[in-house]
C-alpha cells in the first residue's frame, strides 16, 4: 500500500509539474528555475486538503505573479546583443574565444557552481559531445550557457526587481591622492557626472537621472545609501570660473550633499572650499565623512600638486556638529560601517618609510577612539587597500588591492579579521587572512600592472556582489594608461560569474548600491571614561611582550612620545629640508615616562595628537620604536599587552605595578627637543667635548672631519660631516629598514656614531651620561636638524633660537 501511494503521489506530481510547464510557457517564462522550486510545494499539495490547499494555492499564484527575470528571446535585440558583446570581451580578456572549449567548459562549472538543474545535465550531456559540434554550434551552445547563468543570477530574490542605484563620473588621471580633490579636477576640465537609478537591471539599461540638471556644470564623486534607503549622500563640486591657485578664494572644493529618495529634494551638508567626500552614513544617525578640515598636506608631492591631507570627520544628519574623529598627519579614504558598529577605513601611514606603500585598513569607533590596525600597515606585497566593505552576514571584509601611483581601482580582495597575523620573524602581515577572488589580475603596482581592474564593490554575500569593473588597465601617473578608461555595473561572484548590468561608454559607472535597506548594524555608545577632559590615558601592561623578542641584556626603563606635525607652508617634498632622512616627518619629544619593573607603564598624553612612542633602556638607547601613528579621544584611556605584542596576546593577570598610582605624567626631555633643534640639542655637546679636536684646522692631535656649527647651506658643518657616521628610517634606500622596526636595530643601534663614542681613542674622553643620551635621542628621532616646516623658524633655529611648539596640530 506504501509503496502504491508513493507511486501516485509521483504520478500526481508529474501532472502538476506538466501543468506548471505549460502555463509558464504560455505566460512566457522560463520555467526551469521556477519548477525546481515548486515541485517541494506540489508534494506537500498531495498530502493536505482545504484550508491548507487554499493557502498553498494563493502562495503559489503569488509567487507566479511576483516578477521573474525576462528570457533571453523577450529581451530586445540590442539588449541581448550588448550583453553578448560583453561576454566577447570577457573572454577576450581572458585569451581565448566565446566558442573555445576553454570557455565553455568554464562556463559549465558557473552554471554547475549555482545549481544542478535540468538544464545544467542538458549542457553536461552536450559538453561531452563538444568535438563534434562545428563552431557556430559551439558558439550558440556558450550563448545557452550563459543566458541560463543569468537568469539563475538575476532569479535570486535579493536582486529580483531591485532598481541600483549609481554615480556616473569623470576621473582626474594620476594618483588616488587627486581625484578627490576639486582643484585637480578644474585643470583636468573634466566636468560631467550625476546620481542615477537603474530600473529594471538585467531585462533593460533605461536609467532615470536623479539630478536632472539642478547643480551646475560640476564634479561628482563617493556615492552612498542612507541606512533606510530613503535619502542617498554624494560629493560634488562646482566647477570654478576660471583654474584658480590652490590657495585662491575662488578654489572650489567637493561638498556632501544629501538626496531624497522619495521626493528628490536636494540639499547641500557642507560648503566651502575644503574637500569633504567618501559620506559614510552611521547607526546612530550622523554622517562619518573625509575632509581637508584637518589641514596640512602630504610630505611627498611633487612642486605641481598640492595634495591636501584628508582625514576621518562626522556630523549630525543635519550637517551641524561638525568635528573631526581622526588626527592622522597623512591621508585617509574610504570609511563604512562594519557589522560590529565600528568604522572602517584606509589610512596612509608612511611615518619614516616608503610613501608608495602602506595603505592599510584602520578601524575606529564612532566617536573617533579606539583606532586600530586590522591589514596592511606591514606590507609591501598589496600597495593600498581601497574601499574597504563589511559582507553582510560575515566577518569578513570585502576590499580593492590597488596602486599608490594610480587612480583608484584593482583586484578583488575577501579579508577575514579573525585571521590577521603578523610574520614573528619580519614583524609584516601574514596573507593568511586573504582571499584573492581575481587572481586573473596582478595587485597593482606590487606586482605589476593588471589589463583591467575593479571599482566599489558592493558585497551581497560572501558568494557575489555588485561592482563597477573595466576591461581596460587601470589610468594613472606610473601605470602607462593616461585615459580615463571606463568602468561599467556588474554582477560579480566568486566562481567568476560576470554579469553586465549597465554600461556608458562616455563615462564611467560607480558605486552600484542596490535601492533596500541595508542590514542594520549595531550602535556603539561614545567611549569616553573622562569626557571633557584635554588629555587621554595609555596603559601598559608589559614592555617585553613582543613580537619580535627584545633583547635579553637591555632593560627597558622608560617610554619616550613623540608628537608628529603635520606638513605647512609649501607643499612640495623636501621643501624646506628637515634633515638626512627623505621627505620625512617633523617632531618634537613631548617627554618621557617611567616603566615599572613588570614592564608595566600608565600615563596621560595630550588628547588628538598623533603620537608614536620608543622603548628606551638604562643607557638610553631606544630598543623598539613605532613606525606608525597613535592618537586619543579627549579622556579616551587605552591599554595594550606589550611592545608590539603578538596578535590575540592576552594581559597579565595580576596587577600592574604601574596601576597602583595616578598616570605618571610626561617628565619634558633636554633642550632642543621640543620641537627638534640640531643647534640647540647636538651642538652643545659637540662644542663642549669634540670641537677642540674636531675644528678643522690642521695639526697635531686634530682631525680633518669638521664638527663646528658654522652653517653650511641650510645646516651647519657638523650636521653634514656627521651624516656618514649616522643611520636613519626613511622613503628610500638610505633607510634602517623598509617595513617593520626591528628590535635592537633603532638609530643609536644601527649608527656607527655610537661604536665611535665607545672606541679606543674617544672611551677617555669623559662624555658625560647626559651629553651620551642626547646623542642617543637625536639618532633615535631619525637624526633631524629642524623641528618646523616654516622657513622663518628654520632661520630661527638654525641662529640657536627657541621656538615655541606649536599648539593646534
Amino acid at each position: 500500500m506504501a509503496a502504491a501511494g508513493q507511486a501516485s503521489c509521483a504520478q500526481g506530481a508529474a501532472r502538476y509539474y506538466a501543468l506548471a510547464i505549460t502555463v509558464l510557457g504560455l505566460a512566457g517564462h522560463e520555467p526551469a528555475p521556477i519548477i525546481r522550486r515548486v515541485g517541494p510545494a506540489v508534494l506537500f499539495w498531495r498530502k493536505r486538503s482545504g484550508w491548507r490547499r487554499l493557502w498553498l494555492l494563493t502562495s503559489l499564484i503569488l509567487f507566479f505573479l511576483a516578477p521573474v527575470p525576462a528570457r533571453a528571446a523577450e529581451l530586445p535585440p540590442d539588449y541581448r546583443q550588448a550583453i553578448e558583446a560583453d561576454w566577447a570581451r570577457q573572454e577576450k580578456r581572458l585569451g581565448r574565444n566565446p566558442d573555445s572549449p576553454a570557455a565553455i567548459e568554464a562556463a559549465l562549472k558557473r552554471a554547475q557552481a549555482l545549481g544542478k538543474t535540468t538544464a545544467v545535465r542538458e549542457f553536461e550531456k552536450t559538453a561531452a559531445e563538444l568535438a563534434s559540434l562545428d563552431e557556430t554550434a559551439r558558439l550558440a551552445f556558450y550563448a545557452r550557457i550563459r543566458w541560463h547563468i543569468r537568469e539563475q543570477i538575476l532569479a535570486q530574490p535579493l536582486l529580483r526587481d531591485r532598481p541600483i542605484l549609481f554615480m556616473k563620473r569623470h576621473r582626474f588621471i594620476c594618483q588616488m591622492l587627486h581625484e578627490y580633490m576639486a582643484y585637480f579636477c578644474d585643470y583636468g576640465d573634466i566636468a560631467g557626472g550625476g546620481v542615477y537609478r537603474l530600473n529594471k537591471p538585467g531585462q533593460s539599461f533605461a536609467i532615470t537621472d536623479l539630478i536632472h540638471g539642478r547643480l551646475p556644470k560640476g564634479n561628482y564623486t563617493t556615492l552612498a545609501l542612507g541606512l533606510d534607503a530613503r535619502k542617498a549622500y554624494f560629493a560634488y563640486a562646482e566647477r570654478a570660473p576660471a583654474k584658480p591657485a590652490f590657495l585662491s578664494p575662488e578654489r572650489r572644493g567637493f561638498n556632501l550633499y544629501e538626496l531624497n529618495l522619495e521626493n528628490g529634494a536636494l540639499r547641500a551638508l557642507t560648503r566651502g572650499r575644503e574637500d569633504d567626500f567618501d559620506p559614510c552614513p552611521l547607526p546612530d544617525g550622523g554622517l562619518a565623512f573625509m575632509s581637508t578640515r584637518r589641514n596640512g598636506f602630504a610630505r611627498c608631492n611633487n612642486a605641481w600638486e598640492p595634495t591636501a591631507s584628508y582625514t576621518l570627520h562626522r556630523m549630525d544628519a543635519n550637517g551641524g556638529n561638525l568635528r573631526l574623529l581622526s588626527c592622522h598627519e597623512t591621508a585617509e579614504w574610504h570609511p563604512s560601517v562594519l557589522n560590529d558598529g565600528r568604522i572602517v577605513y584606509i589610512r596612509w601611514d608612511y611615518v619614516d618609510r616608503s610613501a608608495a606603500n602602506f595603505h592599510g585598513l584602520w578601524a575606529c569607533n564612532p566617536d573617533g577612539s579606539g583606532a586600530t590596525s586590522l591589514f596592511g600597515n606591514y606590507t609591501m606585497r598589496i600597495n593600498a587597500c581601497y574601499q574597504p566593505k563589511a559582507i553582510p552576514g560575515s566577518r569578513k571584509i570585502l576590499f580593492v588591492a590597488g596602486a599608490h601611483h594610480a587612480d583608484v581601482g584593482g583586484s578583488l580582495v575577501m579579508f577575514d579579521p579573525a585571521r590577521a597575523r603578523l610574520d614573528a620573524a619580519s614583524g609584516e602581515d601574514s596573507f593568511d587572512s586573504l582571499e584573492n577572488l581575481t587572481p586573473e589580475l596582478c595587485y597593482a603596482e606590487a606586482e605589476g600592472w593588471p589589463k583591467s581592474y575593479f571599482h566599489s564593490p558592493q558585497p551581497l554575500s560572501e558568494e557575489a556582489m555588485l561592482v563597477s569593473f573595466s576591461f581596460d588597465p587601470l589610468p594613472g601617473m606610473s601605470s602607462g594608461e593616461k585615459r580615463d578608461t571606463r568602468t561599467g555595473l556588474y554582477y560579480f561572484d566568486r566562481h567568476g560569474n560576470l554579469e553586465l548590468l549597465y554600461r556608458d561608454p562616455e563615462i564611467s559607472s560607480m558605486y552600484p548600491l542596490l535601492l533596500s535597506p541595508p542590514p542594520r548594524k549595531p550602535h556603539l555608545a561614545e567611549n569616553s571614561d573622562l569626557a571633557g577632559d584635554a588629555e587621554g590615558e595609555f596603559i601598559l601592561a608589559d614592555v617585553r611582550r613582543s613580537l619580535m623578542p627584545l633583547p635579553d641584556d637591555r632593560t627597558i626603563t622608560e617610554l619616550r612620545v613623540f608628537q608628529l606635525l603635520p606638513k605647512t607652508g609649501s607643499h612640495t617634498a623636501n621643501d624646506p629640508r628637515l634633515g638626512h632622512a627623505n621627505a620625512e616627518n617633523a617632531r618634537m619629544l613631548l617627554g618621557t615616562v617611567p616603566v615599572e619593573s613588570d614592564g608595566s607603564a600608565y600615563f596621560k598624553v595630550p588628547a588628538r595628537k598623533p603620537l608614536y612612542f620608543q622603548a628606551v633602556d638604562g643607557q638610553g638607547r631606544a630598543v623598539q620604536g613605532m613606525r606608525s601613528a597613535v592618537y586619543l579621544q579627549p579622556g579616551e584611556r587605552r591599554a595594550c599587552v606589550g611592545c608590539h605584542e603578538p596578535t590575540g596576546a592576552a594581559a597579565p593577570s595580576q596587577p600592574l605595578l604601574s596601576t597602583r598610582r595616578s598616570p605618571s605624567p610626561l617628565q619634558p626631555g633636554p633642550a632642543g627637543s621640543l620641537p627638534f633643534s640640531y643647534v640647540r640639542l647636538v651642538q652643545p655637546v659637540l662644542d663642549r667635548e669634540c670641537v677642540r679636536c674636531h675644528d678643522g684646522a690642521a695639526g697635531p692631535g686634530k682631525s680633518p672631519l669638521a664638527l663646528t656649527g658654522e652653517p653650511s647651506g641650510p645646516f651647519t658643518a657638523s650636521y653634514r660631516n656627521l651624516k656618514k657616521f649616522v643611520r636613519w628610517y626613511e622613503w628610500g634606500k638610505a633607510s634602517i629598514t623598509q617595513i617593520a622596526t626591528h628590535p635592537g636595530r633603532l638609530g643609536a643601534d644601527e649608527s656607527p656614531l655610537t661604536r665611535i663614542l665607545a672606541d679606543a681613542n674617544h672611551r677617555g674622553l669623559g662624555l658625560t651620561d647626559e651629553a651620551r643620551r642626547r646623542l642617543y635621542l637625536w639618532m633615535d628621532a631619525n637624526v633631524p636638524f629642524y623641528g618646523t616646516y616654516d622657513r622663518e623658524e628654520q632661520m630661527a633655529q638654525l641662529k640657536g633660537q627657541i621656538i615655541a611648539p606649536p599648539k593646534a596640530q
